[in-house]
């Protein structure tokens, strides 16, 4: 590591003053552009290790050295950073401050590159990358050489932060500016990738943590703090033996994992568990200690100034500072926080357009802190404690106080009955669901589905209200997403006259999950050369929008109809029927309607007064599931017999850390590896690249990855349902850090979709029609041809001389079958003396087209002789047995034929 101020020391005592931030875009450049994942997790080791290196000589000399990794870890994972590095620009802001401040011409190329960096453009691939398309904007115009250190830059990092916040957009262009003066483009990409806070290294978060320190993750999952995880980890040879929850400082909260109302029973143990409301409000943490007091989200930002530092001030504290128990010095609840109507003494859900985060003081809703766990109290720690214990602790923490601190109401159950009975009873309530809970469940920080579990009415088939939209817009999606529309405007139709189609659509809702990347990529092809550029000033007049506006759009009459599922309507000025969806996605494409029976206002309207903008009104039955139940006990009653299979066990990919989003939204059953990449690996890397997997194929699984044949692929081929694709596939993809299109190469079965697909695209060998091959693909089609699935000569020879083709020269042997007499009688029995003059005239005949045969037989038209004549006289004694005579010519017959390039007369050569 170099140390930029050798010979003019910085008076600041801390390596960031010291080292370059050149230094650090460099590593991140090889961590980048490296393939080898060992090679990525290197260059990151030795750079960390000089900077520990330098850190330790800069101590002895200076003594008082205070800093620790942090500066250059925050701007090596600037996505834990949200709160400190809040800069409030993306993309498009960037793009509009870089042309102000280079003073790009507006209409010139290059700010046409930055402002519209999603679309497809030249042959780099760079689509929806914006810093690398700045990069080469820059490249002229930026310094050779950079001279800013790491501490500099996080300098004018935190002034674009603390700007930002301040709404002072002057100040933020100066720092921006200053930056900009003195930076390389190469670091200018990186300055890019950390304010956007995606640095694209292909490396996790989990991976840098682990190389920094053993229990960095632990530490870091438990405090959500990057600075004193560097700080108190800065010697790798310390170890953390006590991480524990601490007050003051926020931590990531226990989380629940979807529960399966069939299942809920044996999930709980079959003993008695609790029930509890689900609350839709926001995660809060409150700790106390006195007359201080501090509420952290579940993302560890801090809200202590809107809901009270003390009981003087906040829209909390001073409310609930009293109902404490005189005995309670200091605690840490966990809870949600609530906006309760004191008119209606109900509770407001989040869809109702107001943020609880942001409530004023005079509002007509007030704060309520809805407690559900406790996991300090006096300097104890609790988390280890079971979760019934905890209960009875929190009933002895405060009084509530009614709308302003409550404690969760919870009802002890045992049977399925009882959660279907609550769910039911939240669904009619318009309450977001409900929670099951362990009784014996410790508190573990950002562990999910320990003995929690939730159950919304959207994680219940049939219980939800859906409604077929019309897609009208598009918006251009951003890495693995680059080049294709990745979300969608849809529409309503206004509702037209009796026995008419709609003319006039209105924006309701943007959707951008739900769908499989196959899906995606199918629809993509479907509307590809339908899209127009959507333009604000001249918006097309059949497709009314909001506030929300596309990038581009389709003509109704050209798009399809997409069910979405949401949880609830709630109101919306974004959108023009001035309302949208909570939480929408895609269930499928609705290849059954035609475009004009998308939802009407009308139905709109009646959708939004059933049920007071809920999606869930019907209630779930135990019925429904009572057929199941009883197929599933007797094969329960099996398998405590044989057990399960350690290889058809589902992988356990939860500590698993996702580095890219290429598989998004895809879902893969891998049945098995390759030599050098086992089963387990491959299911690991593929959750590492956003993918999730199943062990046994469904109606979503992409594609079955298979590297070594079975018979459970077998079957699964004999099914004709799935994709069977070669392990190779997945590892190009992997190497390419792309989804690789699918060749015939990769196919080891295809489904009868694409099998369909396939025949458009290429011949029966796997020849592309289109595409140029070279000659290892050309080698790989001729090793998929058979000698039985060549074509005949004869056939052949009729399609010569149909389309005329018989007249090449290659052509005039064509339809012959001869024999060249090669052998002699010796002796008995009969050898093989042929010459090298006959072995030339046998592969003449057979490159010239004609069929030629080891031995005489019926159907032979010509006999050819060489110099030797003794078997004449033997050759047609045989001559009078066949039924067709075939004529005995001499080898100058075949000599001279291909000397003129035309067939003889063979009467001039007969023997």
């Amino acid at each position: 590591m170099a140390s930029a101020t050798a010979s003019q020391p910085s008076p600041k005592r801390t390596v960031a003053s010291h080292v370059p931030f050149a230094d650090l875009c460099s590593t991140l450049e090889r961590i980048q552009t490296c393939k080898s994942r060992p090679d990525k997790t290197k260059y990151f080791k030795e750079f960390l290790d000089s900077w520990r290196k330098f850190h330790d000589a800069l101590h002895q000399k200076e003594k008082d050295v205070t800093d620790s990794f942090y500066p250059a870890m925050r701007l090596i994972l600037p996505q834990l950073e949200r709160e400190r590095m809040a800069y409030g620009i993306k993309e498009t802001m960037l793009a509009k401050l870089y042309i102000e401040l280079l003073h790009l011409p507006k209409d010139g190329k290059d700010a046409a590159k930055l402002l519209n960096y999603r679309t497809p453009a030249g042959s780099r691939g760079d689509a929806g990358d914006f810093a690398m398309i700045a990069y080469f904007v820059l490249k002229p115009r930026s310094p050779k050489q950079g001279r800013l250190t790491i501490e500099q830059v996080n300098e004018h990092l935190d002034a674009i932060a603390n700007n930002n916040v301040a709404k002072n957009k002057g100040l933020l262009k100066k720092s921006l500016l200053q930056l900009i003066t003195q930076s390389t483009a190469l670091e200018q990409k990186w300055l890019i990738r950390m304010i956007i806070k995606d640095l694209k290294l292909g490396v996790s978060q989990q991976t840098i943590f682990s190389i920094f320190h053993p229990d960095a993750v632990e530490l870091h999952n438990v405090t959500t703090d990057l600075e004193k995880v560097c700080r108190q980890l800065h010697d790798p040879s310390v170890s953390l033996s006590d991480v524990s929850i601490t007050l003051f400082s926020a931590f990531k909260p226990m989380l629940a994992a979807i529960a399966d109302v069939q299942q809920i029973e044996k999930q709980m143990n079959n003993q008695t568990f609790y029930i509890e409301t689900k609350l839709d409000g926001e995660r809060m943490q409150m700790h106390k200690d006195g007359d201080v007091y501090k509420y952290f989200s579940r993302n560890g930002f801090d809200y202590t100034q809107q809901f009270g530092a003390s009981p003087l001030d906040g829209s909390l504290t001073p409310f609930i500072h009293n109902a404490f128990k005189s005995s309670i010095q200091n605690c840490i609840l966990d809870g949600e926080m609530m906006a309760y109507n004191p008119e209606t003494q109900t509770f407001m859900q989040k869809g109702n357009r107001f943020d609880i985060k942001r409530m004023m003081e005079d509002s007509d809703l007030q704060t309520c802190f809805c407690v559900f766990d406790v996991l300090m109290v006096n300097d104890q720690k609790l988390g280890h404690e079971v979760l019934s214990k905890r209960y009875e602790i929190l009933s002895s923490v405060f009084t509530p106080v009614t709308g302003r601190v409550h404690v969760v109401r919870k009802r002890n159950a045992r049977t399925r009955k009882e959660v279907i009975d609550a769910l039911n009873e939240a669904i009619d309530n318009r309450e977001e669901g409900i929670m099951v809970k362990d009784p014996m469940s410790a508190y573990k920080p950002d562990k999910r589905g320990e003995g929690w579990l939730k159950i919304k009415p959207e994680y219940v088939n049939g219980l939800m209200d859906e409604l077929d939209l019309l897609i009208v817009g598009g918006y251009w999606g951003k890495g693995s997403r680059g080049g294709m529309m990745s979300h969608f405007l849809c529409a309503i139709a206004e509702t037209p006259r009796p026995n008419e189609k709609p003319t006039v659509f209105h924006s309701i809702c943007r959707v951008g999950s739900g769908y499989t990347m196959k899906e995606l990529y199918d629809l993509g092809l479907k509307l590809a050369k339908h899209w127009k550029p959507y333009h604000r000033k001249d918006p097309p007049c059949n497709i009314l929008c909001g506030t929300e506006k596309p990038e581009m759009y389709i003509e109704p009459c050209n798009s399809v109809i997409v069910q979405i599922k949401a949880a609830e309507i709630v109101n919306s000025d974004m959108y023009k029927t001035e309302c949208t969806l909570r939480f929408p996605r895609i269930e499928k494409i609705r290849e059954d309607k035609e475009w004009y029976e998308c939802m009407t206002s009308d139905m709109l309207a009646d959708l939004r007064s059933k049920a007071e903008g809920k999606l869930a009104s019907k209630h779930l039955h135990v019925d429904d599931y009572e057929p199941q139940e009883k197929k599933r006990k007797t094969v329960s009653k099996v398998k405590k017999i044989i057990g399960i299979a350690e290889q058809f066990k589902a992988p356990d990919l939860s500590s698993v850390n996702k580095i890219s989003n290429v598989f998004e939204d895809v879902e893969f059953c891998v049945m098995t590896g390759t030599e050098n990449n086992s089963k387990p690996e491959l299911e690991s890397r593929i959750a590492e690249w956003g993918g999730s997997v199943v062990q046994n194929p469904g109606p979503e699984t992409y594609c079955v990855i298979v590297g070594a044949e079975n018979v459970r692929v077998k079957n699964i081929i004999a099914s004709n349902k799935y994709d069977v694709v070669r392990a190779e596939w997945l590892l190009q993809c992997f190497q390419t850090k792309m989804l690789v299109p699918w060749q015939p190469a990769f196919m080891i079965h295809m489904s009868p979709d694409t099998k369909e697909h396939f025949a458009r695209e290429y011949d029966c060998y796997g020849d592309s029609y289109t595409a140029d091959t070279d000659v290892t693909q050309l080698k790989e089609v001729f090793s998929r041809m058979k000698d039985n699935e060549v074509m005949p000569l004869d056939m052949i020879a009729e399609l010569e001389e149909r389309y005329s083709w018989n007249s090449c020269q290659l052509s005039i042997f064509r339809g012959n079958t001869i024999y060249v007499d090669c052998y002699a009688v010796v002796n008995e029995p009969r050898t093989k003396i042929c010459g090298t003059t006959l072995s030339i005239r046998a592969l003449e005949l057979r490159f010239y087209g004609a069929t030629v045969v080891s031995h005489l037989e019926e159907g032979v038209s010509h006999v050819v002789i060489g110099e030797d004549h003794s078997r004449v006289k033997e050759i047609k004694k045989l001559r009078r047995r066949f039924g067709k005579k075939f004529k005995i010519v001499s080898e100058l017959w075949v000599t001279e034929s291909v000397t003129e390039e035309v067939p003889k007369n063979e009467n001039q050569y007969l023997i």
